[in-house]
């Protein structure tokens, strides 16, 4: 066992949860779980058995995981699903997921991304991406505010005296400090911090394992310098967050803020060895957040699309609520339809030859509980129409696959009830996903809903 754990390579790649591919390595892999527990205890990895053999598994959660072993730091790269077929398009349409998640869009090239492999490519990709949402930040919106500072007289007054304190110090034996508190309009702001500080986190994660690896990602972002050049370099914290203010009023900051976020979260997470923590992205998230994106651009903003919103189950001493993924109301407060977004779910029932088409993932992940799950939803809603989201891979399928062969045998609501599976390809161009979706979601509900049967009597009558 020990001459196994000496031979575990520096870098070892794993699928979203799926195992090591060479039976060595996993085997050695397993052998280091101690160093590994952090990860294992977040559910960023799990342990799963594969034929006898117990194996570390990932999870849904993509990229860079640092651990202890042989007195070496060793890197656990988590690749997208995607990258089974295709490693450089998985990484491109998972950086899209991410971006049309969080409403921008990706950079369309990323210099030097065919010399590189592992690591180095998946940076590179949030890299040049990032960099270039600074950049139109910059480039248009780049703020100073002022920022609430306190500190010692030094030469002339700056402020407001505070006297309590001078007389707190005065007792001490200080009387010659006067403490003093005044507003600052500077870049300096905990905004700016924040978004220089995700930047830095790309560095030093390249950094650690290659130099060569930390300068090719620094470069994007090198032209930014003189913009952050007076920003100051603090360790940022998930609450540090709540300082933020811009991200309210600027879409550009709004838009980068949450990049940042995603860059920054890893850094409250347990690491596994070394001194820096592991850079994660939730892909189930990712979906939810790109399901949702979908469902907005299907419908008009005059409709009430709401998101994990509470609904009343159980009342009195065992209080409980459900909780749709998707709730779609019409003008009137009407609910029309419920969804639920399926992705972790997915890969956890669903093999990899499971994967390519919509039909096959429903047929191997769906399970009678969703199917329960789904009738509640509908019930507690009175929502005529229920659907799923589900993914899919394959570059060469439709963007889309819709499934509509389902009826309920007792409806769920009065009158008709229906319900349909809606298959997501995530290989393919993530915005052409993105419009098909969509069409096909509103060609789908507009039988039963009014607003659209009145837009089509209207577009009807015009043409006669």
């Amino acid at each position: 066992m020990e001459t196994e754990a000496v031979t575990l390579k520096r870098q070892l790649t794993l699928l979203e949860y799926g195992t090591c591919s060479d039976e060595t390595q996993a085997k050695a892999l397993f052998e280091h779980r101690e160093s590994l527990q952090p990860y294992l205890k977040e559910k960023l990895l799990t342990q799963s058995f594969d034929g006898n053999q117990i194996h570390i598994r990932a999870a849904h959660f993509v990229g860079l995981m640092p651990f202890s072993g042989a007195n070496q730091t060793h890197w656990l790269l988590v690749a997208p699903k995607g990258c089974r077929e295709d490693e450089n398009l998985g990484l491109l349409r998972f950086l899209e997921l991410i971006a049309l998640s969080e409403c921008n869009t990706p950079p369309e090239t990323v210099p030097g991304l065919e010399a590189e492999s592992g690591p180095n490519r998946f940076l590179l990709f949030l890299a040049y991406h990032y960099a270039k949402l600074l950049r139109d930040l910059c480039l248009r919106d780049f703020r100073s505010y002022y920022r609430h500072e306190e500190g010692e007289l030094r030469g002339r007054i700056r402020g407001r005296l505070r006297l309590a304190d001078y007389t707190r110090l005065a007792i001490r034996g200080k009387p010659h400090v006067l403490a003093c508190r005044w507003d600052e309009f500077t870049v300096d702001n905990w905004d700016n911090r924040i978004l220089w500080a995700a930047a830095r986190r790309l560095k030093q994660v390249a950094a650690s394992f290659d130099p060569r690896a930390a300068a090719l990602v620094w470069r994007p972002f090198e032209r930014l310098i003189p913009w952050f050049s007076a920003v100051a370099e603090v360790p940022i914290r998930a609450e540090d967050f709540r300082k933020s203010r811009l991200g309210r009023t600027s879409r550009y900051y709004r838009h980068a803020l949450a990049w940042a976020r995603l860059l920054l979260q890893g850094g409250d997470l347990p690491t596994g060895g070394g001194q820096v923590p592991p850079l994660v992205l939730n892909t189930h998230q990712a979906f939810e957040k790109f399901a949702e994106v979908v469902v907005r651009a299907a419908f008009p903003e005059k409709w009430e699309i709401e998101f994990q919103k509470d609904v009343k189950f159980l009342e009195r001493p065992q209080a409980q609520v459900r909780r749709p993924d998707i709730s779609l109301s019409d003008p009137k407060k009407a609910v029309i339809a419920v969804g639920d977004a399926k992705y972790k779910e997915v890969l956890e029932h669903a093999a990899d030859d499971k994967l390519a088409t919509g039909s096959d993932v429903f047929n191997a992940s769906i399970q009678h509980g969703d199917w329960n799950q789904l009738y509640v939803y509908m019930r507690l809603t009175t929502a005529p129409c229920g659907f799923f989201v589900l993914p899919f891979w394959n570059k060469d399928g439709n963007h889309v696959e819709w499934l509509d062969q389902f009826e309920f045998a007792v409806p769920p609501c009065d009158g008709s009830a229906r319900v349909g599976v809606l298959a997501l390809n995530l290989l393919r161009p993530l915005g052409d996903v993105k419009q098909k979706a969509a069409e096909q979601l509103r060609r789908w509900l507009s039988p039963s809903v009014s607003p659209f049967a009145a837009m089509a009597g209207n577009r009807n009558g015009e043409a006669r």
